[in-house]
């Protein structure tokens, strides 16, 4: 069974696990409390009770900026991040957002594979932006816009 939901805090310590996954610098457990405070758009992904993804995102007037996304490795490629990706675009209808954009690293084709999927076009380069365990790494901005 999957399904979506907003995190509690009690849900934050498996969503900072599947962050430490990744390759860049990692969002601390206090981060991702401070987008609940906040009210940032944030839904978990679960597949059988597990938590296995996640989507933070800033909607500010007429523009969301996707802030993070992770999926844990065990389940990639099997359309998680496309869920998270569909539930955001959704909000994004719901509350009259125009233009979506983020920033991705430059090697991570997976993603940016998705997020052309998704009709994202690179629109940008930010230098030296990312932090990562072999130094820095460029990132490229991304963005859409919504009907």
């Amino acid at each position: 069974m999957e399904f979506m939901q907003d995190p509690k805090d009690s849900d934050l310590s498996e969503v900072h696990a599947i962050e430490q996954e990744n390759e860049v610098e990692l969002w601390s457990i206090k981060n991702f409390k401070d987008s609940i405070s906040v009210k940032h758009f944030f839904k978990i992904f679960f597949l059988n009770e597990t938590i296995v993804g996640f989507i933070v995102a800033r909607l500010i007037q007429h523009e969301c900026e996707i802030l993070n996304i992770g999926v844990t490795k065990s389940v990639r490629k099997k359309q998680v991040a496309s869920k998270l990706m569909d539930a955001l675009i959704g909000e994004c209808h719901n509350k009259n957002i125009k233009h979506i954009f983020l920033e991705v690293r430059t090697s991570n084709i997976p993603a940016i594979s998705l997020y052309k999927k998704f009709y994202f076009n690179e629109i940008g380069v930010r230098p030296n932006y990312y932090l990562t365990k072999k130094g820095h790494e460029d990132a490229i901005i991304m963005g859409r816009d919504l009907p």
